[in-house]
This record gives structure tokens, sequence and C-alpha cells, in this order.
């Protein structure tokens, strides 16, 4: 398995694989992703900004994410704590593994193969990471994968779709990060 920098012939795979994500949350009646968002604009600007990165096994896309660098609109605010302030950040939106290979453990493979990477890059203190309250899967996956809860934040900022939506916040600090940009988490 590799996880590589995706490109725009990588598209399709990539749209097919949220399209398997937004199948799998609505049999499971959970609301997240069931308007337009994650769209393929969205998409094409995550590739186009370098931001996209692919899970792949013999040229087949099992996996996608997007890697975004700080600071984010959307955890600019918090109900919570975040476990660091003022330290460069990563978010992570946009996980989805194809549903061709589901029970493979693909999404933690995808994040295990991300903090090895992340943990190289000394400016790089915390990941930060939000799911849908809803989505029982994704938080016990982000739990598993060394994340601590932090809080909720409001999507209203992206978008009229997202008014009034709230996702549960987690954080995972790196092995970089500096003593003094950590805080007391107060909301678990």
């Amino acid at each position: 398995m590799l996880l590589r920098q995706a490109t725009m012939a990588d598209l399709p795979q990539i749209e097919a694989i949220i399209w398997d994500g937004r199948q799998l949350l609505a049999a499971q009646e959970i609301d997240q992703w069931q308007g337009t968002y994650p769209n393929t604009a969205v998409l094409v600007d995550d590739i186009h900004q370098g931001w996209t990165v692919v899970l792949e096994e013999d040229q087949e896309i099992l996996g996608t994410a997007a890697i975004i660098p700080g600071v984010d609109p959307t955890y600019q605010q918090i109900e919570g704590q975040w476990l660091t302030k003022q330290a460069p950040y990563l978010a992570i939106h946009r996980v989805a593994v194809s549903a061709h290979h589901h029970g493979r453990g693909l999404a933690g493979e995808l994040f295990q193969r991300l903090f090895a990477q992340i943990d190289q890059a000394e400016t790089i203190e915390s990941i930060r990471i939000d799911t849908h309250p809803q989505n029982m899967a994704m938080q016990h996956i982000i739990k598993k994968n060394g994340f601590t809860p932090t809080g909720k934040i409001d999507l209203s900022g992206m978008g009229p779709e997202m008014s009034g939506v709230q996702d549960f916040a987690y954080e995972r600090v790196t092995a970089h990060v500096k003593p003094e940009h950590l805080v007391q988490p107060t909301w678990a």
C-alpha cells in the first residue's frame, strides 16, 4: 500500500469513494454528506491545492483524505478547548474509504501512514479533525487512532447547507509539540 498525493487523474475514483461514503451514511440514517457537500468543486480545489492524499494498492484508490494546513476557519471557535494554542497544525477533512474494501481497517491504515509522514515535519505540532455526532464509526476510528475529544465546532460558516450543524472536534498532538503550546482540556 502506498500513501501519495492525489492528481486530477484520481478524481473519478475519489468521487466514487466519496459517493460510497455518502450512501453508507444515508443507509445508517446519518445526516452527514447528504446534501451537496462535498461536491466536485471542493474535491478539485483540494487536489489543486495539494491537500488530497490517497491510499493506493495495485493502482486502485482505497481511501482518501484532505490534509489542510491550519488556520482552519471552522476551528476558530470551539465549544470546549483544543489541546494546543497558537501551535501550527494540520486539519484532516473528507476522509473516506472504498465500499469495496470495508472491513480491512483502511481508515486506520490511512491515519497511521499520515501520522508517520506528519511526525517527520518538525513544524507541525498537532492534527485536528471533526465528525458528525451521529457518525459513531468515524468517532471510534478517530479515538482509536489517538485523537482526544476537545468539544464541538459550528459548521454554519461553510454555507447555508451546514447552518446549525455542530460536529464533534478532536485533536492529536505530534512528536514535535512544544510544551508552551499545550493546554489542559476542559471538555471530554
